[in-house]
């Protein structure tokens, strides 16, 4: 797919921590790098900021970022840039008719959405808006002091009802955006994700020689900076670390680092307030490992990915209870929520994890394995690019539909027969995979391992089938072997679904039967059923051998899979059918297999023979 991302202000080459360059940042260049990973072109449209910047700079493989010369070629504080997105629409509509136009348009931040809806004008081509921070919230929070432009939320609500989905971060937000006046079934959830590869517990960390706290961020006001300071007067002996703003060679000048430090020497403690200034992204990881406590203490926060990266690396989070704080940390699980701009609650939240570490321990345990099923950026792709399927769908339905008097039954029938003929020649070409995989199988489950298989709907009466097939017999007899249809068990499916949600059904499954050397087998039209995603992920970490059945690649299960067979058809029906007929191939491959002797010594049961390219550097 051809996805176009318009991010006006926020440029995932920018370096991050001063006044316009943040999480957005972080979002929009993870979001397009993982979707670039997966096969997808991505283009990232921002205004030029610097006159000797390229129009086009790769960003990743698949990945590219084009600088659009709208407005002055310098820095422009963004609340100053609304008078240049009629230029920059106009200039990304000359570029589609020069390099041809995308499957979908994503705009981050409303200005974004102002010019991506000047750009798509006249066409066909559909719109996604993810807001990241809404105009009601700032003005309500700030007052006064919001320089944001006087149209801003009336701009924002047009944007809302024009586009074809809004992407909102968290639940709060949906909140916002129906008070507005937006209808919920034109906004879907997709939370900021994390690099749980690059956050992570284990790795080098910064020194520390007493208990550190660690904010990280902009350093802006409405951050909540000035609280922890308050907050570290009632701590004796606990140091506060700040990682953000500008270079530390700045900060001197810096007027929010000088407030800073003025309320620390008047709380008397100047001596722990450790001012960093802006902090190199790759260095982050052993910034946060050395902290005790990661603090979020905003007044207000639209999703903040500090607590993101924070849990990824094992460290429990002390946050204010608003925005996107309220979904990315659990209260009493990976972290400790408290009322916004309450110095002494923050202290007394510290204090007590502080007091206690095996709990701080558990807390960080909990929050590393959260972010890794819920907040990875492989899941947080696989949610947006379903969005865009949906958005995709959605238009060409609108366009390309026949009328309802339209005949059926034999013109349909003639068109699904070619398509699954098309299925059925994407399968055979996959036969040395099938033939692999059988293999395998019979030397694992006559070793004693086992077989877990799950799906969606028609995906899990297959997943079903399968099982039948290896428990039962598929042509001639011989003994059991043991296979569980992870769909089959509903008490077990309720019972996850009511007490974990839905991305637990089958992953929480996988860790119950699960063992090193079992085969998890999931099958996926489309690739990116999130309880299926997370699934592949638990069975990986507990050691087993993944693999996927899905539609045309890539797609996010197919980039998580060890091995997977990916039919290339146009239709969900033939997707399922060819999928049917590989698991015939597969139950007849591993029969063969069977009758072979000194199956322990065949090199097809090694994990490389049946590793897809890199399989073995995602483990």
């Amino acid at each position: 797919m051809r996805i176009d991302m318009v991010s006006e202000h926020a440029s995932p080459l920018a370096a991050l921590g001063e006044a316009d360059a943040g999480g957005q940042n972080v979002h929009v260049a993870a979001l397009a790098r993982t979707l670039g990973s997966l096969g997808h072109e991505v283009r990232v449209y921002t205004r030029r900021d610097d006159p000797d910047a390229a129009e086009r700079v790769p960003l990743s493989p698949g990945v590219s970022v084009v600088h659009v010369p709208a407005g002055p070629a310098r820095p422009v504080p963004k609340d100053d840039l609304l008078p240049h997105m009629d230029e920059l629409g106009r200039w990304m509509a000359r570029d589609w008719r020069r390099h041809g136009r995308p499957d979908v348009v994503h705009a981050h931040f409303w200005m974004s959405g102002l010019a991506a809806l000047g750009a798509a004008r006249g066409s066909s081509v559909p719109l996604v808006q993810t807001f990241h921070a809404l105009g009601t919230v700032k003005r309500r929070h700030q007052g006064c002091a919001d320089t944001s432009p006087a149209a801003r939320v009336e701009l924002e609500t047009r944007i809302a009802r024009e586009v074809d989905l809004v992407v909102a971060t968290c639940r709060d937000e949906v909140a916002e955006l129906a008070a507005m006046g937006l209808d919920r079934a034109g906004v879907v959830v997709v939370p900021c994700g994390v690099d749980t590869r690059r956050f992570t517990p284990a790795g080098p960390r910064a020194a520390a020689a007493r208990p550190r706290l660690l904010l990280v961020g902009r350093m802006v006001p409405r951050k909540g900076f000035d609280d922890a300071v308050r907050a570290l007067a009632h701590l004796p002996g606990v140091e506060l670390v700040v990682a953000g703003g500008p270079p530390r060679e700045r900060l001197e000048q810096d007027p929010e680092a000088e407030r800073l430090r003025t309320l620390a020497r008047e709380s008397g403690v100047a001596d722990r307030l450790l001012l960093w200034g802006q902090v190199e992204h790759d260095a982050m990881p052993a910034v946060y490992r050395s902290a005790d406590i990661v603090l979020a203490v905003p007044w207000y926060e639209p999703f903040g990915i500090t607590p993101l990266e924070a849990a990824a690396s094992g460290r429990p989070v002390v946050g204010a209870a608003v925005g996107g704080l309220l979904d990315s940390v659990q209260d009493g699980v990976t972290g400790t929520l408290v009322p916004p701009r309450d110095p002494e609650a923050i202290a007394r939240a510290v204090a007590q994890l502080l007091d206690d570490p095996d709990r701080a321990e558990a807390m960080g345990r909990a929050a590393r394995q959260r972010a890794v099923e819920r907040f990875d950026w492989s899941t947080v792709a696989a949610q947006t690019f379903a969005a865009y399927q949906r958005v995709v769908a959605a238009r060409h339905k609108g366009v390309s539909a026949p009328p309802a008097t339209a005949p059926v039954g034999c013109e349909w029938l003639d068109a699904h027969v070619r398509e699954v003929a098309r299925a059925m020649e994407s399968l055979c070409a996959q036969g040395d995979v099938l033939r692999r995989w059988g293999d395998h199988l019979a030397t694992a489950l006559s070793a004693g391992s086992r077989v877990l298989v799950a799906g969606n709907g028609g995906s899990a009466a297959e997943a079903q089938h399968l099982t039948a097939e290896l428990v039962g017999r598929f042509r001639e007899d011989r003994r059991p072997f043991s296979a569980l249809a992870l769909t089959a068990e509903t008490s077990s499916l309720t019972a996850i679904l009511n007490d974990y949600g839905p991305d637990e059904v089958f992953a929480r499954q996988v860790e119950a039967h699960g063992r090193p050397g079992d085969v998890l087998v999931l099958l996926s039209t489309s690739g990116s059923s999130s309880n299926v995603l997370h699934a592949a992920k638990r069975a990986r970490d507990l050691g087993l051998v993944v693999w996927g059945m899905t539609g045309p690649a890539p797609n996010p299960l197919a980039a998580l899979c060890d091995a997977v067979v990916a039919v290339d058809a146009p239709s969900t029906a033939a997707v399922q059918e060819a999928h049917l007929m590989a698991v015939h191939g597969l139950c007849a491959v591993f029969d063969q297999a069977l009758t072979r002797p000194a199956r322990a010594s065949d090199e097809t049961a090694t994990s490389p023979a049946l590793a897809t390219p890199g399989a073995a550097a995602r483990r």
